[in-house]
């Protein structure tokens, strides 16, 4: 991906140093979330995406982030899809009218800010499905570690498949406690 280039609304291109101030304290919170995003493995433009509503003190439009990041609206549309589902951004409530926009029509969206909800969205969305689906992968994996050739391959391979099955169980019995701990208001 490359990396954006963000644009910015002459409004502020045109402004004094309070403007430009703003416009390097997105440009920074863009790329903080992109090498944030990168580090965890996913794509860059979500954290482009979850930077540049981080950094706006008024809720965007879909519009407003394509133009403002400079980026295709199926990127946008994408990223803006997959941080919904990680309940890492929502839409604003504002009753239906962009702020700004002259268009009571177009969604407005915000950034989660609170720890909690964001790590319990990635819990949700990709850690659950992980374990759920783990129980028919340790079968597969078992039996392709005793297909292994010689007996010090098998034994090695069904040494390593134990102590993945034990990562599983113990992730299991953590994950509860970790919802749980996250939902308590302590995080």
């Amino acid at each position: 991906m490359k990396d954006v280039h963000l644009v910015w609304p002459a409004a502020v291109r045109s402004s004094t140093a309070a403007g430009k101030a703003s416009a390097n304290f997105e440009r920074e919170c863009v790329d903080f979330f992109a090498e944030l995003a990168q580090a965890l493995s996913v794509p860059r433009s979500l954290g482009h995406i979850y930077g540049v509503l981080f950094a706006s003190p008024r809720p965007l439009s879909f519009t407003d982030i394509v133009e403002r990041l400079d980026i295709s609206k199926g990127s946008a549309s994408q990223g803006l899809q997959l941080l919904r589902s990680l309940g890492a951004v929502h839409g604003a409530d504002s009753g239906g009218v962009a702020a700004g926009s002259g268009d009571s029509r177009r969604e407005q969206f915000v950034p989660e800010l609170g720890l909690r909800q964001l790590i319990g969205g990635v819990l949700r969305e990709k850690i659950e499905p992980l374990l759920g689906a783990g129980g028919a992968r340790m079968q597969r994996l078992r039996e392709c570690a005793r297909q292994a050739p010689g007996t010090a391959g098998a034994k090695f391979s069904l040494q390593r498949v134990e102590q993945l099955k034990k990562w599983h169980r113990q992730l299991g019995l953590s994950l509860p406690l970790l919802k749980v701990f996250l939902s308590s208001g302590r995080a």
